[in-house]
């Protein structure tokens, strides 16, 4: 007699869901990553223009094009605390996505106590039934005593 988990179904769907909140907060954690990429991109184009502007003040520089410069700084700092806000929505999304992976990671090792507890009642039950046969076999044999 083999052995037969009944919510096997169950617990492939559960481990199903696993997987899917696992490729969640990868992607999720994917796109937190570029946020902070680009960021960084942003400070390092902050550094560059402020020396390009510290160079440009050494020479004889017009009022356009220091204004020029003023508006490439005010529009980095802009994008920078732009992408700053995204960067805490996207660590509350990511957050959000561990927290929905741990209950999924929960749910499936609930199942699989339940699947392992069930299989050693089954072979509990085995058990008692080969020592059942066992003794009726040797009752058989040898007659009663």
């Amino acid at each position: 007699m083999a052995y037969h988990f009944r919510l096997e179904t169950v617990l492939t769907y559960r481990r199903n869901l696993e997987e899917q909140a696992q490729l969640r907060l990868a992607g999720e954690q994917m796109i937190l990553d570029n946020h902070f990429r680009r960021l960084g991109e942003l400070e390092e184009s902050r550094i560059r223009i402020a020396d390009e502007l510290e160079e440009r003040k050494k020479q004889r520089m017009t009022f356009p094009r220091f204004r020029f410069y003023q508006n490439l700084f005010e529009n980095n700092e802009r994008e920078a605390k732009r992408r700053n806000s995204m960067i805490e929505s996207q660590r509350q999304i990511v957050e959000t996505a561990r927290q929905e992976l741990e209950e999924r990671i929960r749910d499936r090792k609930i199942m699989e106590n339940v699947r392992t507890r069930d299989y050693e009642n089954f072979q509990k039950e085995s058990l008692r039934q080969e020592h059942n046969e066992s003794d009726e076999l040797a009752l058989l044999r040898y007659g009663r005593v």
